[in-house]
Parts: structure tokens; C-alpha cells; sequence
């Protein structure tokens, strides 16, 4: 996995009051911990640079070279991984963020998405592919962690399950997630969709002007049928 950068500062008091003065000015409050700091580091960083660093979320879940500037130092890296972001979903603003400090020799636990790749054979057939699982949890040395990890699907027939157990991870990952979970199946389309194929064909071979049914009538006409 490619390691991210990101530039924080450090902040000298710490409390709720400070950290209201903080969100004030535009600034998130935040702490850097690790088992090898005798004392946490207190830090602080732009509330719009962090939204746009968590705008990806591989960086999110990723190893992070944490520029650390200082008044006293200058500028020190720390190796980290996020380990919590407090949102407030109402006001859409960052709250607090906690980094953990790591070392290349520790293995670390992360958030990896899944990237499903190619067209299952069910769908060509007619079904529909449903995502149950978009990312799972590792365990691994940071130079062995994988930015995400990909799984055939073309393969992939009507009504069959593909699950963890199913997927081959990079060498010297370990899955943390229950390997019983469903990834993908493929299923059958629900009436709203087999009507709004039907709608989408129509328009395509009669052209925008033709009149054709909406889909709210259709259905209401499949129900009366049945």
C-alpha cells in the first residue's frame, strides 16, 4: 500500500473550551498516541484539508506518513493509522480525529475495500448483481498492507454466492472479517426493475417522442394481471 502524507500541528492546551475555540477558526482538534509515547501529542488541522484527505477513503484506512510540525522541532514524521473520526452527520462538520503511531515491525489492523471485478455470467443472463460487502478488516505489517483487494466475478452464475471464504488474499494478510460473509450474489430482478428495463427498451427503439407507459402504471398493470 502506498503511504499517504499528511501535515498536521500540534496545539498546546487541550479541554473542551480550547477545542470549541478551535472549530471556531476552522480548525479540527486531534491526538497522536502510541504505546511507545510516554505522553500523547495533541494536534490540530484545517477542517477543509481534512475533509478533502478523507474525500478518498483508501486514505482514511491507509498507512499515513504524519508530518508533525512543531514549534519546538520543526517538522517530525510519525508513521500512523486513523483510528477515529468523530462527525457530526447534522451540522457536516468533523468533531475530533484520533491517530495511533505504528512501526513498520508491528503488524496493524485496517479497513480495505473490495473491488469486484468483471461481468458475472448471471447477469448477462438476466440477473442482478447484489454487493453485500464493500470492505473488510486485516491484520498485517504495514509494507504487506493492500490498498484494496480484488475478486473475480465473472464467474459468478444466476443465484450463486460468492463469500469470504471464497476470495484469495495477498500473501501475508490475514482476514479479521467472519469468512462466513456474503460478498455478492447474483439474484433475480424485482418487479421495478424488470419494468424499468422494459421502459428504458421501449424509449431506445421508439424514440423520445413515442408515447410509452410510465412505470407506476405498469406495475399497477403486472399486479392487476396477477
Amino acid at each position: 500500500m502506498k503511504r499517504i502524507r499528511l501535515q498536521v500541528e500540534t496545539r498546546e492546551k487541550g479541554g473542551k473550551e480550547e477545542s470549541k475555540k478551535l472549530r471556531k477558526i476552522g480548525y479540527v482538534p486531534g491526538i497522536f498516541y502510541s504505546p511507545r509515547d510516554k505522553n500523547n501529542i495533541l494536534l490540530k488541522i484545517s477542517e477543509k484539508e481534512l475533509f478533502r484527505f478523507l474525500a478518498d477513503k483508501k486514505h482514511a484506512h491507509g498507512i499515513i506518513d504524519l508530518k508533525i510540525k512543531t514549534d519546538e522541532k520543526g517538522t517530525v514524521t510519525r508513521l500512523a493509522v486513523m483510528k477515529d473520526c468523530q462527525y457530526d452527520s447534522l451540522q457536516k462538520k468533523i468533531n475530533h480525529f484520533d491517530f495511533y503511531g505504528v512501526t513498520m515491525k508491528e503488524k496493524v489492523t485496517l479497513q480495505v475495500p473490495l473491488v469486484l471485478e468483471g461481468e458475472p455470467q448471471g447477469v448477462k443472463e438476466g440477473g442482478i448483481l447484489d454487493i453485500s460487502l464493500r470492505e473488510v478488516e486485516i491484520e498485517c505489517l504495514p509494507a504487506d498492507a493492500p490498498e484494496a483487494i480484488t475478486i473475480d466475478v465473472s464467474a459468478l452464475g444466476f443465484n450463486d454466492v460468492i463469500t469470504l471464504q471464497d476470495i484469495v488474499l495477498p500473501k501475508g494478510v490475514k482476514l479479521l472479517t467472519d469468512i462466513n460473509r456474503t460478498v455478492a450474489s447474483v439474484v433475480a430482478p424485482t418487479k421495478e426493475e424488470e419494468v424499468a428495463a422494459e421502459v428504458a427498451e421501449e424509449v431506445t427503439e421508439g424514440g423520445a417522442e413515442e408515447k410509452v407507459k410510465t412505470r407506476e402504471t405498469k406495475i399497477e398493470e403486472k399486479g392487476e394481471k396477477e
